[in-house]
């Protein structure tokens, strides 16, 4: 499966946003979470609909060859998101 494959599903369950980081660019969103490119770039950040950070990867570990693997990349994401009943209770 292409990682294109993937985007509907990843556009349907999350908010995603590309944060120029390099070379100082934004660095205070760098600051508030934790410094997440001292695992490298790119990097993803997974926050909870409140803004609470949930995870940090480093994207090297979701690929397979030259590219990111969708399976991995949906299945990290899946083990991060809420289920609609936590949700509800909180």
């Amino acid at each position: 499966m292409s990682i294109h494959r993937a985007i509907p599903q990843i556009k349907e369950n999350y908010l995603v946003v590309l944060i120029d980081v390099d070379t100082g660019h934004n660095a205070d969103v760098v600051k508030q979470y934790g410094n997440p490119v001292r695992f490298g770039l790119p990097v993803l950040v997974v926050l909870d609909s409140d803004g609470k950070q949930l995870a940090t990867q480093d994207t090297g570990q979701l690929e397979q060859g030259d590219h990111h693997d969708p399976a991995k990349v949906i299945a990290f994401l899946e083990k991060r998101k809420k289920s609609k009943a936590t949700e509800k209770k909180q």
